[in-house]
């Protein structure tokens, strides 16, 4: 812990598919050195990669060499832990949505698509975890797939309701969305690390951390535009 001191915090929420290689490529920065921290819920479902993250297996099986190679490297650099504690979250100086949110879906015998419904009470439970807990100056970025306008119309009053109720300032949190790329195989770092990122930002000056902390992750030389 003593080879953290001085290292912004993320904190990636969700240790699924996404989030956990995601938390790799954050603790395997390209110009930034972060301490990181993967947090799931503490039920039989997530519990098992909490532990064995921090017993030094990657709980995931890919088949992506980089992902062993990005695991050992954390190990090495002890920059990467896993937790069920919601106090992490004020610790983190950027925050990663990555929980799982699924589209139910409704479909006649031909398989045409007759109504959908996406439930978001265990993603506005997740954020208003987030909000009870982080500082007022943190960047929170969603990265899960959402419905257009929830950053604005759940996470941020959620985030703002949450703040206000601990008596903190809303002008310095900075909230944004830049969805997932991910492609699992053989090439799935890199399909997080080299491939363009579409983002955006409840405010200008969202936008710019976001596009900042991205820069940090990405290597932007080899992004094809």
């Amino acid at each position: 812990l003593s080879n953290n001191v001085g290292k912004k915090v993320v904190v990636v929420q969700g240790l699924g598919f996404v989030g956990a290689v995601m938390s790799l490529v954050c603790a395997n920065a390209l110009t930034e050195e972060y301490a990181v921290i993967g947090i799931d819920l503490a039920n039989k479902s997530a519990f098992w990669k909490i532990k064995s993250i921090n017993d030094g297996v990657f709980p995931l099986i890919a088949d992506d060499p980089k992902i062993s190679e990005f695991f050992d490297n954390a190990k090495v650099k002890g920059n990467f832990l896993a937790t069920y504690d919601p106090v992490a979250f004020q610790y983190a100086d950027v925050i990663i949505v990555d929980i799982n949110l699924d589209v139910h879906k409704e479909s006649n015998e031909k398989g045409g698509l007759i109504a959908y419904n996406v439930n978001l009470d265990g993603f506005k439970a997740a954020i208003q975890s987030i909000g009870r807990n982080c500082r007022d100056d943190a960047l929170v970025l969603v990265e899960t797939t959402v419905p257009p306008g929830t950053c604005e119309q759940v996470v941020k009053p959620i985030i703002e309701e949450e703040l206000v109720k601990r008596a903190l300032t809303l002008k310095n949190y900075r909230l944004g969305h830049s969805y997932e790329r991910v492609m699992p195989g053989p090439h799935y770092i890199d399909s997080i690390r080299e491939f363009p990122r579409v983002y955006a930002g409840i405010s200008e000056i969202s936008a710019d951390a976001v596009e900042e902390f991205l820069k940090t992750i990405i290597d932007i030389s080899k992004c094809e535009l």
